[in-house]
């Protein structure tokens, strides 16, 4: 019976590390591929468990684009100095990061940077 009660245990700590891992992991960007878009916030979503930043941006045409950047959960950012009000509707901003592999106006953040100047930087998923 202990026996069985370890084995339990066991499977299901690998099942849950496994499943845990699978969902923070970054695997969907191209980590090899960073590109720098300057951009205009559209909106700033405060939410576990991602933040997401939406934004326009203009392609090599001059066209807008519309992007979306997942970036860590709100409460690593806190922590950061971030709050849900670091960025607002029309706030012009750099954003650095990693593109999707699909293709997709979809990015991971690497830096954000204020019209300031100021750098905000998130400590990436892995």
């Amino acid at each position: 019976m202990r026996l069985r009660c370890m084995i339990f245990a066991v499977t299901a700590a690998i099942l849950f590390d496994a499943a845990a891992f699978s969902h923070h992991g970054a695997s969907a960007y191209d980590r090899n591929n960073r590109i720098t878009l300057k951009a205009s916030i559209t909106e700033f979503k405060w939410t576990n468990p991602h933040v997401y930043i939406l934004f326009d941006a203009l392609d090599q045409k001059g066209n807008t684009d519309h992007w979306s950047c997942e970036s860590i959960n709100p409460g690593m950012l806190s922590k950061q100095g971030w709050t849900r009000h670091t960025l607002n509707y029309g706030d012009k901003v750099t954003i650095i990061g990693f593109p999707a592999k699909s293709g997709s106006k979809v990015m991971l953040l690497e830096k954000l940077i204020l019209a300031d100047g100021k750098e905000l930087v998130p400590a990436l998923l892995d």
